[in-house]
């Protein structure tokens, strides 16, 4: 086990138990925690607003001193019995680690709170944890724990760029290759490197029960908000995105920033950017977890801000499905 994974999981342990001293005790003097901000672009990019929205749950970057003192006083309100947090899959670096986590309580409203998180973990050399970043569902997020208030839509005027990692092996070779061919709208090129089988899984927004990972998603019913459906079905749903005009541009171009490669499993940190069809722009945080096969990518897992493409595409994120 690497330091941070072993970081990582007795982070999610100690969250699990509710433990907020000893969350602070894994953390490094300095560390931050960071969770994407919905239609506020600006909030969540850690150049623009290196303080973050100052609004929760959808926070930007936040200081972990002050994040744990804003759980220490919503928590035993919040949730009275607690939110349990159960590690799904690991995606294994030395001092950088993803842990797939499925979160679960019942708020104070009396709210069923089911979430799915992709958190990236980053640790120095001791091991201790200098950075946390949730990938989750955002549209449920804000529906269960942020209140009514109205989440204000920013836009970015930067495109941040690459990261200096370069590709090594088949695994990342295939997991990368698909950005490129998304960006020109070759959906063939595209659809060519999935193998036979091969899924792809979305968060769900409102409607929580679509959203199980070992559950059949909808794309017809739910639109982006699908679950776990054939790459068949999902290349379709591309191909009629774009031959209605939705993109100004070509599609969405996709810049992947770093990756964690762990045997068959690729972790990827991306943002992307377009034009859509009413000049509205688009610009998501991602983090991809793919999963490689002899015949090419099995499974496709994507953690992104939801509730940005309900604010920018048109779906009514305060409708269930």
């Amino acid at each position: 086990m690497t330091r941070a994974v072993r970081a990582g999981m007795d982070f999610v342990t100690a969250l699990d138990r509710g433990s907020l001293g000893g969350l602070a005790r894994l953390c490094a003097p300095g560390a931050t925690w960071w969770v994407d901000t919905g239609p506020d672009r600006r909030g969540g990019d850690p150049a623009v607003s290196p303080g973050g929205s100052g609004r929760f749950p959808l926070h930007g970057t936040m200081p972990m001193d002050d994040k744990l003192a804003l759980m220490r006083s919503l928590g035993p309100t919040a949730f009275p019995t607690g939110c349990r947090q159960i590690p799904r899959r690991v995606v294994a670096g030395t001092d950088t680690c993803v842990i797939e986590v499925e979160g679960h309580g019942v708020h104070t409203s009396g709210l069923e709170y089911a979430n799915r998180y992709a958190f990236v973990f980053d640790v120095d050399a001791a091991g201790a944890i200098v950075s946390v970043r949730e990938y989750l569902d955002t549209i449920h997020a804000q529906h269960v724990v942020g209140g009514a208030a109205a989440v204000p839509r920013t836009t970015l005027d930067r495109v941040p760029g690459p990261g200096d990692q370069q590709p090594r092996g088949r695994a990342e070779e295939l997991a990368l290759a698909l950005w490129p061919a998304l960006e020109t709208g070759d959906i063939d090129a595209f659809g060519a490197l999935f193998g036979a089988g091969a899924t792809w899984w979305t968060d769900s927004g409102r409607d929580r029960a679509r959203g199980r990972p070992h559950r059949a998603g909808d794309i017809t019913a739910n639109g982006p908000f699908h679950g776990t459906v054939a790459i068949a079905d999902k290349l379709a749903a591309m191909r009629a995105r774009i031959a209605s005009g939705a993109y100004a541009s070509a599609a969405v171009a996709v810049t992947a920033h770093r990756w964690i490669a762990d045997d068959t499993l690729v972790a990827v940190e991306a943002s992307g950017d377009a034009t859509l069809g009413g000049g509205l722009r688009y610009q998501n945080r991602y983090l991809w977890v793919v999963d490689v096969a002899p015949d090419g990518i099995a499974q496709v897992r994507e953690y992104c801000d939801t509730l940005h493409i309900a604010d920018l595409m048109g779906y009514d994120a305060e409708v269930a499905g």
